[in-house]
């Protein structure tokens, strides 16, 4: 877990275990990898059980990174504490002709038409959190634009995440859990930018990880931001914007104002 990150929330006032949907989006020169490991270390460390959606990177990358924080994730993934959607592999089993009955698959919909082509991808999300239900748990997904790059609609998007929202809010009173959402964005890319700012329009708060505009430095690795919107005064149409520098390490984010280090200008 990133200490710097975990603060960083703390002082917005974002408290992970009261729950909410919560928007990582990174760009193609700015990884949100580091922010998806630490929500991942944070809820093991805190025996919280998590469903992983890995749609991007594979089980085994985010394995790697977790031995280099001292986190077995493998083993809390055998003890049942952490349960893996490898949609990638799921991806390939459609694609290669390994699973022959597709008409159940998260993935079927790569060979056939389907009016609601996400609907097995939820209902195995729905059954894999079911057995926590009364509890907190997390729910990732890593990312979710990636979804467009298979012929997905941003009305269906839109659709599923809505379904996915409702897994941790079970009443209108307080949620249940944490739902975390990777995108990829780029404002020349249209629909990207519109999954990207309809989940921002709801979540408790946007960590938006972006490269360097003076280009890149050994020292200073990119841009965070953290934006936050008052749920409980929605007349105010300013979000509250906190902005921060950083620098990936093998143990750590660093965390710095902006302009404090000599290496950007």
């Amino acid at each position: 877990m990133f200490e710097s990150v975990k603060n960083a929330l703390g002082g917005s006032g974002v408290a992970l275990e009261s729950g909410g949907m919560i928007l990582v989006s990174e760009t193609a020169t700015a990884s949100a990898n580091g922010l998806v490991s630490h929500f991942l270390s944070w809820g093991v460390s805190k025996n919280h059980p998590v469903c992983f959606v890995t749609l991007q990177q594979t089980w085994s990358h985010y394995c790697n990174i977790g031995n280099k924080l001292g986190i077995n994730l493998r083993q809390h993934s055998e003890k049942g504490n952490v349960k893996v959607i490898e949609g990638l592999k799921m991806v390939s089993e459609v694609l290669e002709g390994v699973t022959e009955d597709i008409s159940d698959h998260p993935f079927g919909f790569l060979m056939e038409n389907c009016k609601y082509p996400l609907k097995n991808l939820y209902c195995l999300i729905k059954k894999t959190v079911q057995p926590w239900k009364g509890k907190y748990f997390i729910l990732i997904i890593d990312s979710i634009t990636s979804l467009l790059s298979l012929g997905i609609s941003t009305k269906d998007l839109d659709i599923f995440i809505q379904y996915c929202r409702s897994l941790i809010n079970h009443s209108s009173v307080n949620p249940i859990g944490s739902l975390i959402l990777v995108t990829s964005y780029d404002e020349k890319d249209e629909d990207a930018s519109h999954v990207t700012n309809s989940i921002a329009h709801n979540a408790i708060v946007h960590l938006s990880v972006r490269g360097l505009s003076t280009g890149l430095s050994r020292e200073v690795h990119g841009d965070l931001k953290l934006i936050l919107y008052d749920r409980q005064k929605p007349h105010l149409c300013v979000p509250e914007v906190q902005h921060f520098q950083y620098k990936m390490e093998d143990k750590n984010i660093k965390l710095f104002a902006p302009g404090t280090s000599a290496c950007v200008l």
